[in-house]
């Protein structure tokens, strides 16, 4: 009889998780595309990505700011390329085979993104994201998400091209 009542508790136990995970997914999600830089895990809206891209050549250009690396052409349409790493104030490294460029397009301004990697795409409810603490300098993080034990900084696609 102990068993059949220890089966029952783990049975309510079970159906209370599916419950609970059935109510959490009322909640909208969005996705999100997953990519590593210096060692950090971002993520950027999936609406503003256009595609993703190895191996293109990049032309360096004089007189551009250090973390602009120069330009691509993508199918006839010019698309300058923005070192992650640099745009975000962090060391200028050699990128290894899993570098990759994320082609994005914010308010018709198409960029690519020189990345180390990319990982994932992501579903994020706006209940795992939280503001991103007032004293750390990184004004282009809109927000923090905890994901699988994965601490994801989310990019704001508008304030990474702001680059007055």
């Amino acid at each position: 009889m102990a068993n059949l009542s220890q089966m029952t508790n783990e049975m309510d136990i079970d159906f209370d998780e599916e419950f609970e995970q059935a109510k959490d997914n009322t909640e909208v999600s969005k996705k999100y595309l997953a990519f590593v830089s210096d060692e950090l895990n971002f993520a950027i809206d999936a609406d503003s990505v256009i595609e993703i891209i190895n191996g293109h050549s990049i032309t360096h250009l004089p007189k551009t700011p250090n973390f602009i690396k120069g330009i691509i052409n993508l199918r006839g349409q010019i698309i300058p390329i923005m070192d992650m790493r640099l745009r975000m104030n962090r060391g200028d490294a050699e990128y290894g085979k899993e570098s990759c460029i994320i082609v994005i397009s914010v308010e018709n301004i198409s960029i690519g993104l020189l990345v180390e990697s990319v990982s994932q795409m992501l579903d994020i409810y706006e209940s795992q994201i939280c503001a991103p603490p007032l004293s750390t300098q990184q004004d282009m993080v809109s927000g923090i998400a905890r994901i699988d034990n994965m601490v994801y900084l989310l990019l704001d696609c508008l304030l990474l091209l702001d680059i007055n």
